[in-house]
């Protein structure tokens, strides 16, 4: 598979020597090796959880005003119009980054030191990319892989059939805990909200 354009690539080249930068840092400090994976585990799979919220509550959100339809759907409403398009596919850094932000400050927050922050930071990343590998797959990939057909078929029938459901990309562990769940089986619609 070939994504062209390095545009699409961006968030990759940002977010890798960050993560890269923050990884010596806090090595340096030469915390326990099960704290540094219980942090990066922690941060991977709070990104699930991230991800779920985003796109149920934000990225599908009503807005009344024009200026929050207009952000709605350049932020993700494009890409239900065409989900075939690699041009609508990966998240902007003007939406991602006041996230990733605002994370590692709530992060650096309540753990009260830097070190840990960043390794749950790291964890995050790479929650992130395994997202839009995930996404990418889910629209432009055939696999082999009886998990990565699962989810592609998951995610393409919250596109096709049911956008009121199945919110999550990389899994549907949070659409079993809040009620967006649907197997793949089912196909009824949704309501819309």
């Amino acid at each position: 598979m070939n994504v062209t354009g390095c545009g699409q690539l961006t968030p990759f080249y940002f977010y890798t020597p960050i993560a890269l930068a923050l990884g010596v840092a806090a090595s340096l400090e030469r915390p326990s090796v099960t704290k540094i994976i219980i942090l990066l585990v922690s941060g991977f799979l709070s990104w699930g959880l991230i991800e779920y919220g985003l796109h149920r509550f934000v990225f599908h959100y009503s807005a009344k005003s024009a200026v929050g339809r207009k952000f709605i759907y350049a932020a993700h409403l494009s890409h239900h119009d065409n989900p075939k398009s690699k041009d609508d596919l990966f998240a902007s850094l003007r939406l991602s980054v006041p996230i990733a932000a605002a994370y590692w400050l709530l992060a650096w927050g309540i753990l009260g030191t830097w070190q840990p922050a960043a390794y749950l930071f790291i964890g995050l990343v790479a929650g992130y990319f395994s997202y839009e590998w995930l996404h990418l797959q889910a629209h432009h990939g055939k696999s082999r892989l009886p998990v990565l057909r699962y989810l592609k078929k998951y995610h393409l029938l919250h596109h096709y059939r049911t956008p009121g459901l199945r919110f999550g990309v990389t899994s549907p562990v949070f659409d079993l805990t809040f009620g967006t769940f649907r197997s793949a089986g089912d196909r009824r619609s949704a309501v819309k909200h």
